[in-house]
């Protein structure tokens, strides 16, 4: 089944996935509705540690401690998610700082592709030139809680399409600090 996948950070990468990724045009997003439903305030203990799982073994091979699940964070990924809309939160949701990973896809679009979209981006690091990227976010050594949602939401991608799933995941404490990718990303 064909999957549309766009993510976003804060970082603002546009991209589609699985096989291929070229850039997205503004004119592929819609205005957002209303979550169909959203799963995590209810989520599943499988569903966690599904999001945890995916996460930690990219965290593994680049010699980053485990995550740990923050159902704070899940709440605010969920607080976000639910509004359906694709964007990075720009720190709408409150005064803390949080790292973020969002993606969006339809059809047969897994925990696992939302965590894979995240780290598409891993080629592009330099240690030599550091930039911060979304698996910049997903690898950061100092960030040790993670807290994510879904949404399934019309209105993100063209109506053909269907209705995505929108993944937003959020960690804690904040990656990508400016200056501090040599201690905190390792390839």
């Amino acid at each position: 089944m064909f999957s549309s996948t766009l993510f976003f950070s804060l970082a603002a990468v546009l991209s589609f996935f699985p096989s291929f990724f070229v850039r997205a045009y503004p004119s592929l997003l819609r205005r957002h509705g209303p979550p169909l439903h959203s799963i995590f305030s209810r989520g599943t203990t499988r569903q966690i540690d599904a999001f945890l799982d995916a996460h930690n073994t990219i965290r593994a091979e680049h010699n980053a401690t485990a995550l740990q699940w923050s159902t704070t964070l899940a709440q605010n990924a969920e607080t976000w998610a639910d509004q359906c809309q694709f964007r990075s939160t720009n720190g709408v949701l409150s005064n803390e700082l949080y790292g973020e990973n969002i993606a969006a896809g339809t059809g047969d679009f897994s925990i696992t592709a939302a965590v894979a979209s995240f780290v598409q981006d891993q080629d592009q690091y330099n240690p030599a030139n550091p930039s911060y990227l979304h698996f910049t976010q997903v690898v950061w050594k100092s960030t040790t809680e993670l807290g994510c949602a879904v949404s399934q939401c019309d209105g993100i991608f063209d109506k053909s399409l269907g209705p995505a799933s929108l993944y937003v995941c959020f960690y804690n404490p904040v990656g990508n600090v400016i200056g501090q990718a040599p201690a905190n990303v390792q390839v």
